[in-house]
């Protein structure tokens, strides 16, 4: 069954027209920590409409986004439609757990950006995680961003903005307050909320899969309380 988040993400919203706002900060601060090359196969999981496929397509030897989203696929296949090595896939909103279509491939890069939030369980984060390990090789790397490791006590939607006016998109800001403060997000949120898991959690989680995986220290997105975490494949 189809839970609200998969069915916000799936039809027009808020973020449309702002999440290149935070995506563009990742961008310019991941590769301290993960440098694609020529050779480099990269999983972009949540891909959206394809912000990190923008920026690597022409850097690396392949690169494969998934998402619930058919219409943000569907963007992004016209954006790419001339470059051979984008592939996007798409992720049923039920069964969202299921990539078979991905079966014989293997990466050297995953990045889930902005996603596991969204998630119902700890259990589907093992889920992922374990299926992420049968993608990838010795010596990959797996990113995992924004994660909500505590309830923060203010209104996140309030912190973004703060970041989005200190990066000088004021007017980003004022209209994406607006949108998301009188909008189905602010509804969705409050009915629904997000997963949280401490980082004694991942921790946990890491170490019962047997996943070598720490905490970078620096923010990696416009969310400064968000964590995120990186791991190497053994």
């Amino acid at each position: 069954m189809e839970n609200n988040w998969t069915k916000f993400w799936r039809e027009k919203n808020e973020f449309d027209t702002s999440m290149d706002v935070n995506f563009n900060y990742f961008i310019s601060r991941f590769t301290r920590y993960i440098k694609p090359t020529k050779e480099s196969v990269i999983l972009d999981i949540g891909s959206g409409p394809g912000h990190l496929e923008d920026a690597y397509f022409d850097k690396v030897k392949e690169i494969h986004g998934v998402d619930i989203s058919e219409r943000y696929n569907a963007a992004a296949r016209e954006k790419h439609k001339d470059h051979p090595n984008v592939f996007f896939h798409d992720l049923s909103a039920t069964d969202y757990l299921n990539f078979s279509m991905l079966d014989g491939k293997k990466f050297d890069i995953i990045i889930v950006m902005s996603v596991l939030q969204y998630y119902k369980n700890k259990e589907e984060v093992v889920q992922l995680l374990q299926k992420m390990c049968s993608l990838t090789r010795p010596g990959s790397k797996v990113l995992l961003c924004d994660l909500i490791v505590q309830q923060s006590k203010f209104n996140e939607i309030i912190e973004i903005l703060l970041e989005y006016l200190k990066a000088g998109k004021i007017l980003v800001a004022l209209s994406l307050f607006f949108r998301l403060r009188f909008s189905r997000y602010y509804d969705v949120k409050k009915n629904n909320g997000f997963l949280i898991l401490t980082e004694q959690d991942w921790k946990h989680m890491l170490a019962q899969l047997n996943l070598k995986g720490t905490f970078i220290k620096e923010k990696l997105t416009l969310h400064k309380r968000r964590k995120n975490i990186l791991i190497t494949i053994d």
